[in-house]
């Protein structure tokens, strides 16, 4: 998994701003595609929300590899948990924030 390096705060820019507007905005088109049961909305939707995900981390000077490989080493140990027989439940001993 990456390492979690401290790092200084962003600082403000207005693109940045302006596409987590958007951002949210898109977010909440994919939670209402959900509640009324429209796919095909939802997967334009959350194709959106992906492509201005990773127009955020341009702006940000973020690897998008970086968090895809986070993702990737996410579902790996997830996979390697359900194949353990370990079920990750709230309050337990393998509840973890890596979960997908």
């Amino acid at each position: 998994m990456a390492s979690q390096e401290k790092s200084a705060p962003f600082r403000k820019n207005r693109k940045a701003t302006k596409l987590s507007q958007r951002l949210g905005v898109c977010g909440a088109s994919c939670v209402l595609d959900v509640m009324i049961n429209d796919r095909t909305a939802l997967v334009r939707d959350s194709a959106v929300f992906i492509g201005l995900l990773e127009k955020i981390w341009k702006v940000r000077d973020i690897d998008a590899a970086l968090v895809w490989e986070e993702i990737d080493e996410r579902i790996r140990l997830a996979d390697e948990l359900r194949a353990s027989g370990i079920r990750p439940y709230k309050g337990g001993r393998f509840r973890s924030t890596k979960l997908p």
